[in-house]
């Protein structure tokens, strides 16, 4: 397989060969007209996916032909790598979930190869309006070590990220288990302190979950969880940049303090993300999908997760924050998966290592891409979107 195209990390057009699903050289060519606007990245890595495409993780009709369905989509926009994404349920509901997604996962499927682990949204989150966001408030609660041991055990020990408030009951050692465990923790959905968030990354939080969203409608203007979150050096940000979650000058101004270098990019898409406008029946609410692409809770200002595809929010990044194309990949791709693995050598494209790549055309023009296609270990998994 020869791949020809500009790269993120470096100057010149390029020119990648793939024998037997690793890269075998990596060359530099000339420019020319039919592949000037062609860039090839590393795969791109959403950690925080719910669903795609009228299929639901968090559905009781869920399966794992269902989460395969899933991942194909997103393969078709350029994601290589995913955690499926299980928000607060009853703990039947929850494990139902878990299951289908740990069955994808144990297959021997290329599918399997691009879930990454499981994210564990809930059940441990504030049941404040606000924080809980689109959360049913019923079944949220306290910390409880058995039953996240319970959860693993179902996962197949394949639960690699969880988000809670950690100013519950008994969160803070919670928090300490789970980092013995080897399983990173995010702040999210929480009306947390200063205190709190401190006590939080002193136990080993290293994330905050989407921030700036599924927080009280008004805050003080300082100090606030969002502020002390932006400034603890310890905690990575994640992002949902779709121009509704974040407004541009805020979008702009949490790159600027938590740095590209820590700052994520995520969709928080949920099954509604490619279906068409109206309102639709979730379990506990009614929800609106709006043609501009926005999920809201009807009657009511808060959001309920969103209809993001990642790939578009790479470019929202340049057009709303002013960074590079470079950069904004950076936080789509690399920074994701370094942050989940732990390893500052993850996400390179490099001679010896894994083709997990997407290739697309970028119109410098209107700072918009088109995706080409997406390989996944060497393997073609989906072409022109």
């Amino acid at each position: 397989m020869i791949l020809e195209g500009h790269m993120p990390d470096r100057p010149e057009m390029q020119r990648i060969e793939v024998v037997n699903g690793k890269i075998t050289s990596i060359n530099q060519i000339k420019s020319t007209p039919d592949n000037e606007r062609n860039w090839i990245s590393f795969g791109l890595v959403d950690i925080q996916i719910n669903g795609f495409g009228g299929y639901d993780i968090n559905s009781a009709e869920i399966s794992s032909e269902k989460v395969e369905l899933i991942v194909k989509c997103l393969w078709k926009r350029g994601v290589t790598f995913c955690c499926p994404t299980i928000v607060s349920g009853t703990f039947k509901h929850m494990a139902n979930s878990i299951k289908a997604v740990r069955d994808v996962i144990d297959s021997s499927s290329l599918v399997s190869k691009s879930i990454l682990g499981i994210h564990l949204e809930g059940p441990y989150l504030s049941s404040e309006e606000g924080p809980r966001g689109a959360h049913d408030p019923k079944v949220l609660r306290n910390p409880d070590w058995e039953e996240f041991q319970r959860f693993q055990e179902i996962a197949n020990g394949n639960i690699g990220l969880i988000t809670l408030a950690p100013e519950l009951p008994a969160a803070i050692s919670f928090i300490e288990k789970v980092v013995a465990s080897g399983i990173n923790v995010a702040i999210g959905h929480t009306g947390a302190s200063a205190k709190d968030i401190l006590k939080a990354t002193w136990a080993g939080a290293s994330l905050s979950t989407h921030l700036g969203n599924a927080a009280h409608y008004l805050l003080p203007r300082h100090p606030n969880y969002i502020w002390e979150q932006l400034a603890n050096d310890e905690l990575w940000a994640s992002f949902i940049a779709d121009g509704h979650h974040l407004p541009p000058s805020t979008l702009k101004c949490f790159i600027k303090s938590k740095g590209v270098s820590k700052s994520i990019l995520v969709s928080d898409a949920v099954y509604l993300a490619g279906q068409k406008p109206g309102i639709y029946q979730r379990t506990h609410h009614k929800v609106e999908l709006t043609p501009d692409g926005k999920i809201q809770i009807v009657g009511s200002p808060y959001l309920a997760g969103s209809a993001l595809e990642l790939y578009k929010g790479v470019q929202n990044v340049v057009n709303m924050s002013g960074c590079s194309l470079e950069d904004a990949l950076k936080m789509a791709s690399r920074n994701p998966l370094k942050f989940l693995t732990r390893n500052d050598e993850a996400g390179t494209i490099d001679i010896g290592t894994q083709a997990n790549l997407f290739c697309f055309q970028w119109d410098t023009d209107r700072k918009q891409m088109k995706i080409l296609e997406t390989i996944v270990e060497g393997n073609k998994v989906s072409q022109s979107l």
